[in-house]
């Protein structure tokens, strides 16, 4: 029993993924009954990769479109339920029971996966993202990128919260230069933009493209643009609280600091629990290099260990805010205010998460981790 796959159609799009497609394939190999590849034109060596894997390859001609190409590849699916999976990704094993659940519960309504991305500083962000789904033909994508799922031509609204993990390499800068994804991801976007206006979701997509990409000013235009269009932040969608924090990054890059204090003081009305917005103040008191403001850093990193990491569910969050990234840097405080006994004990809670800069401070004060 505990090796039968699941009734499960995974569907891939690929395009010259010749570095990351084994790796995808090997997750899924012995979890999924059925893996349907649709190839959308490469020039490196994915398609004979994907056949040592004894994997048929679908050909689709790319038009400018993931939600075509994507609707294509389920149409190809012929077991009960779709999971979709970018080539990048792979399946945390060890979270495969949640997909089993999903399953044996009989699911009607699409299920949300986590999907952990490890950024260019070192950082992993977790974000919640529908990706598996009953395989009917009312399911479809809609927009030309960052494509949402649809049911009967409407937006999906309910939704079965899984914690199957999916580890995604994407967002590394190296990647995203290597296959030219910025340039690419910017152009689709602006052209969904202009056939649907000023919508906040396109803006926040093309800000979240400027902010991955370090172009931090030009990020600020289309979060800002976002934010004003959205009329009621009570009734608002679970991404506008990634738009306040990635404009908040953009803004702190920047040193606004007095823009970035009225943003936060914005966003904590409706997120009152979202950790990364207090460690981001936190993070900027540092940045600011104020002694009178300084002060405050120890009583906004507490607050965040008082918070705790935030839902996976509600929240695109990056690891550690209410954990070892705090106490990383409530070291860092009590380092500069010269109390090295509290620094190192900080580091060394923090280094018993494995947070490598913590285990290399708690070496230079000359302890020894286990």
């Amino acid at each position: 029993m505990k090796n039968k796959k699941l009734p499960v159609s995974a569907c891939i799009i690929v395009k010259n993924e010749e570095e990351n497609i084994l790796k995808c394939i090997e997750s899924l190999i012995t979890v999924v009954s059925e893996i349907i590849v649709v190839d959308t034109g490469s020039e490196d060596q994915t398609l004979d990769l994907i056949r040592q894997k004894n994997l048929k390859v679908y050909s689709y001609e790319w038009n400018d479109n993931f939600s075509d190409a994507r609707n294509f590849s389920i149409k190809l699916a012929t077991k009960p339920y779709v999971f979709i999976i970018d080539a990048d990704e792979v399946v945390d094993h060890t979270t495969i029971s949640e997909m089993n659940r999903y399953i044996s519960e009989e699911q009607t309504i699409p299920g949300t996966v986590i999907v952990q991305s490890e950024v260019s500083n070192g950082k992993t962000v977790s974000s919640s993202v529908t990706r598996l789904f009953p395989n009917k033909v009312d399911f479809s994508y809609k927009g030309n990128i960052h494509e949402q799922l649809w049911f009967k031509n409407k937006p999906v609204s309910t939704l079965c919260s899984t914690n199957l993990v999916l580890r995604h390499y994407g967002y590394n800068k190296n990647q995203l230069v290597s296959k030219n994804k910025f340039h690419r991801n910017l152009f689709l976007l602006k052209k969904e933009l202009e056939l649907n206006g000023e919508s906040p979701y396109i803006n926040f997509q093309i800000g979240q493209s400027y902010y991955v990409n370090e172009e931090y000013h030009e990020a600020i235009v289309y979060f800002d643009n976002a934010i004003k269009s959205i009329p009621n932040f009570a009734d608002a969608p679970k991404y506008v609280s990634t738009i306040f924090l990635s404009y908040g990054y953009c803004l702190m890059k920047t040193t606004q600091f007095d823009r970035l204090d009225h943003l936060i003081n914005e966003a904590t009305e409706y997120y009152r629990d979202f950790t990364d917005l207090y460690f981001l103040y936190g993070s900027s008191l540092i940045e600011r290099k104020d002694e009178t403001k300084f002060i405050n850093v120890k009583e906004v990193f507490e607050f965040c260990l008082y918070l705790g990491e935030p839902s996976k569910i509600l929240y695109e969050t990056v690891d550690g805010v209410g954990t070892f990234l705090s106490l990383f840097n409530l070291g860092v405080y009590y380092e500069v205010m010269n109390n090295f006994d509290l620094a190192i004990k900080f580091y060394k809670k923090s280094s018993d998460y494995g947070f490598e800069p913590a285990i290399q401070k708690v070496k230079q004060f000359n302890l020894f981790v286990d």
